[in-house]
Formats: C-alpha cells, sequence, structure tokens
C-alpha cells in the first residue's frame, strides 16, 4: 500500500456494493460509492458478451432510490464492502479493491479497450494469482462467499 501512496494520480473511495433481486431477473446491483464525504449511488446492470467483456448499463440514483432498493438484496448474498485504489500505469486503467471481509484477500482489475489490448502489469503489486478467467473471484460469486 505504501507504494501506491506514494504515485502521482491514485484515488481512493469506499464502495457498498448490493445485487438484487429484478422483476425481469435481470443481473443487476447497487453501488454507495464514497470519495471522502460525497457519496454517489449507482444502479447497474451488466450482460456478459465474453468470459472478459461485458456490456454495462449504469446511472446514477438518489440515496432514497438507494435506500428503497437494497430492501430487494438477492437471497443468499450480503453487501460487499471494500476500498477502492485506482491508478494509472503505462496509460492503462487499474482498479484494486481491498475487501472489508478479508484483510488479505485484494483483486486487481483493468479496464481494456479490447481483449486485443496488451497488459502491463505494475510491477509494485504483488500479484498471486491471475483469475481472469476464474469467476469464483467476482463481486457476485464473493457476495454469496461473505459470512
Amino acid at each position: 500500500m505504501a507504494l501506491i501512496q506514494n504515485m502521482d494520480g491514485f484515488s481512493s473511495s469506499y464502495i457498498e456494493q448490493i445485487y438484487i433481486t429484478t422483476e425481469d431477473g435481470a443481473y443487476a446491483r447497487i453501488r454507495c460509492r464514497r470519495f471522502k464525504d460525497v457519496c454517489k449511488y449507482y444502479y447497474t446492470v451488466k450482460q456478459y458478451i465474453t468470459d472478459i467483456t461485458r456490456f454495462e448499463s449504469e446511472y446514477e440514483i438518489t440515496a432514497a432510490e438507494y435506500d428503497i432498493l437494497r430492501n430487494n438484496i438477492k437471497p443468499n448474498t450480503r453487501p460487499i464492502t471494500k476500498k477502492r485504489i485506482c491508478f494509472l500505469y503505462k496509460d492503462q486503467l487499474f482498479e484494486l479493491d481491498m475487501y472489508d471481509f478479508d484483510n488479505n484477500f485484494s483483486t486487481l482489475e483493468i479496464e481494456l479497450q479490447s481483449e486485443e489490448q496488451e497488459v502491463y502489469l505494475p510491477p509494485f503489486i504483488n500479484i498471486i494469482k491471475d483469475a481472469t478467467f476464474d469467476k469464483s473471484y467476482s463481486n457476485y460469486a464473493l457476495a454469496h462467499k461473505i459470512q
């Protein structure tokens, strides 16, 4: 963590993420994302195109809408809370998520322009496992595992 704190161009936020049931059975979530003292609320629907490509439809909602939608939490899931650090490395946007349920567990995600884009992993992060195609590391799967 100390290495990231010394980097230029990083930002951090705290996220609460909840998977919800919808009338049409869509894969949906709501998020509260806090930057310092400002909270923003989002509703997202995802559609998977390939194992690593997805289409996301996301829009901002109000705090009141978020509170109402929280009641629709998907059965057998728990809210995920995490700290997210976003940073650039070699013109690539990385998101490092550190989860509240386990201080020794984190995930690193990169936002690619295409599946063919070459990836340059930051040398200051110790990557233990490539979980690109392992769905058990998805936030959706983690929401089912949290006790």
